[in-house]
């Protein structure tokens, strides 16, 4: 089934149309998203610390002044802030950056144990990994995209040219059907300095051409080298859907899930031992730049975008660095090992460096932003996002 444009790229192209309308949408649209996300991860703080008996005194997404709020009957003051960057639960004992204070108050942060205030602070993360894989299982129901095995361009000097053109539709490979992209292109890779024949529908007629794909080296996004087999040809972009019946929806929900964690966890890594230039960081400008490109082809990528987003949030925030949940979780490893916490002084100095590490690190992936989007330079860079090539 061929996918069509959906009501989100409408109104993106819409909002194009206007005088200014792309930034606004873009803007406008980013905040909302960030919202969700960090509704999604303070939530689930919010409800492990329910779970041990913890009072919250405040949940607000943003920071700053309150632009809305209002106070349950537990005494919990939700609100919205003018500054829509983030959010925070406030638990009672938790002031200020003292997580110590309060300690004798049994509905206090700090009078519950040690693996109680541990679980508190997983929650987070935990949730925004758990979202992600409800956002794949309601993609995997209502419809996933996938690229057709299609002609795009067809480069000089490779196998594919003066053999195949492009629009070709490639149906099978050495006489197996193909079912999109990706299988065609494993199959290519997997199958280098071999014949293979390849059956094709050009122009609506079926055809078959054989061909002996290159073998190839080249280094990912992420520092990797792989030889495989290629051809030269790029897909068309076009794509169709498929609609999975519910367990395999939550199989293969499961399925990706693992997948985008673990390249996420790879793609730190390599930035962290410099295998990846830090150059590759994207900061809050990149990631509104990628939230309205992504909206314009349609809801779908914007949830797929989204499960992205949230599954980078679970894994940064368990960085050991403090102000993050991760340097939290080294606090409190370090207070079960030795019995006691961490001075007030001591905390206080670490939470102060984190948060210079946080403005830095947030600072030098906006300078990254602004090259990638030319802002201020007479000729812009090209921004990349993380996907598999397209080029077989």
């Amino acid at each position: 089934m061929q996918s069509t444009p959906d009501f989100l790229s409408h109104l993106a192209t819409f909002a194009q149309s206007l005088p200014g309308g792309q930034t606004a949408f873009t803007a406008i649209l980013f905040v909302i998203v960030l919202s969700i996300l960090v509704f999604v991860h303070e939530w689930g703080h919010y409800l492990a610390a329910r779970s041990v008996g913890i009072r919250i005194t405040a949940f607000s997404i943003g920071f700053g002044s309150e632009v809305w709020g209002r106070t349950d009957k537990h005494g919990t003051r939700w609100k919205v802030a003018w500054l829509p960057f983030g959010g925070y639960v406030q638990m009672h004992g938790q002031v200020d950056g003292k997580a110590y204070s309060n300690v004798n108050d049994p509905d206090s942060f700090s009078a519950k144990t040690v693996w109680q205030r541990m679980w508190v602070i997983v929650a987070g993360p935990l949730a925004n990994l758990v979202f992600g894989f409800l956002l794949l299982v309601v993609i995997m129901l209502t419809g996933e995209h996938r690229l057709k095995a299609q002609v795009g361009d067809i480069l000089p000097d490779m196998p594919a040219a003066g053999v195949m053109h492009k629009g070709d539709l490639i149906t099978s490979f050495n006489g197996t059907p193909v079912g999109d992209w990706d299988t065609f292109q494993k199959d290519v890779s997997d199958n280098a300095q071999k014949v293979i024949t390849l059956g094709i529908m050009r122009d609506g007629q079926p055809l078959q051409v054989t061909l002996t794909p290159k073998l190839t080296t080249f280094n990912d996004l992420l520092g990797n080298s792989h030889t495989v087999g290629r051809i030269g040809v790029t897909a068309s972009y076009d794509t169709f859907v498929v609609y999975h019946p519910p367990v395999e929806a939550v199989t293969r929900a499961a399925s990706r899930t693992w997948e985008l964690t673990s390249l996420t966890v790879e793609s730190l890594y390599k930035v962290l031992i410099g295998a990846v230039p830090a150059s590759n960081l994207t900061g809050p400008l990149g990631i509104a730049n990628l939230t309205g490109q992504t909206a314009a082809s349609g809801m779908f990528a914007l949830l797929m975008f989204m499960v992205v987003i949230t599954i980078n949030l679970c894994i940064v925030n368990l960085f050991p660095l403090p102000v993050l949940d991760g340097g939290h979780l080294v606090f409190l490893v370090y207070e079960k090992l030795r019995g006691k916490p961490l001075g007030d002084m001591t905390q206080e100095w670490l939470f102060r460096i984190g948060i210079v590490c946080i403005l830095a690190l947030a600072g030098y992936s906006t300078l990254n932003d602004v090259r990638r989007l030319g802002i201020g330079f007479h000729h812009a860079g090209n921004a990349e996002i993380a996907t598999p090539s397209g080029t077989h």
